[in-house]
């Protein structure tokens, strides 16, 4: 179960979470993201998982590189669920449904003003220096981006991960052109928030952690332009 795993992560939230952000009286490890009742069901047409965190209205600084193919697209599907608490800009404890007559679940540990503290689990409203997110994964843009790479414009290809391999494509409503596929890469391509292998080192990632980034990196970007996608 998911559970299982979440409870020794940081994203334990409840008074039993091992991070300096925890709740001061809450006990409960799930509400802090999900709830069975008065849920946030759908993102413009894209489903959330019961979601219970309270969404951010914050525009971000995108990524931008010449060579860049995709629209520069705010995030949406799961990247803007991870960046409700994670862009600093909400409570940690501003939830749609306490269970309770209470309004938000009361924290230690954050900022002034409830929000996620200065440091690297705070990445802000600027992203321009993080891996873009919300980009649709179609044959247009692999076809494209192969074009590019055997142009020498860049030196890899884009392929769509491996059948089994634990990177994902999630759902985007932003698109690319051409046949939409309605998936691409969100944060939640590369992290799984219910499972941090290593603390302070897998740092979520569903392949390698922060001193080895080859087999994530490699499940989409291919270094050699002859080579097929698997």
């Amino acid at each position: 179960m998911a559970i299982a795993g979440l409870a020794t992560t940081k994203h334990n939230l409840s008074t039993s979470g091992p991070g300096v952000v925890k709740a001061t009286t809450e006990k409960r490890l799930c509400v802090f993201c999900h709830t069975p009742h008065r849920a946030i069901t759908d993102m413009d047409g894209i489903s959330a998982p019961l979601w219970n965190h309270t969404l951010s209205s914050a525009a971000y600084m995108l990524y931008s590189s010449p060579t860049l193919l995709s629209p520069r697209l705010q995030p949406d599907g799961s990247s803007r669920l991870c960046l409700s608490c994670h862009d600093g800009t909400v409570a940690i404890g501003s939830v749609v449904n306490t269970g309770s007559s209470l309004s938000s679940i009361a924290m230690s540990g954050t900022g002034g003003s409830g929000e996620m503290p200065a440091g690297t689990s705070n990445v802000g409203t600027d992203l321009s220096g993080d891996h873009p997110v919300s980009l649709e994964i179609n044959t247009s843009l692999i076809n494209q981006k192969a074009q590019q790479c055997t142009n020498g414009t860049v030196t890899f290809k884009i392929c769509r991960p491996p059948v089994g391999s634990p990177v994902l494509l999630e759902k985007t409503n932003n698109r690319f052109g051409g046949t939409p596929s309605g998936v691409g890469i969100q944060c939640s391509t590369c992290h799984d928030a219910h499972e941090d292998p290593l603390p302070g080192v897998s740092v979520f990632l569903r392949i390698g952690d922060r001193n080895d980034h080859d087999q994530l990196c490699s499940a989409c970007h291919i270094d050699n332009c002859a080579a097929p996608c698997p």
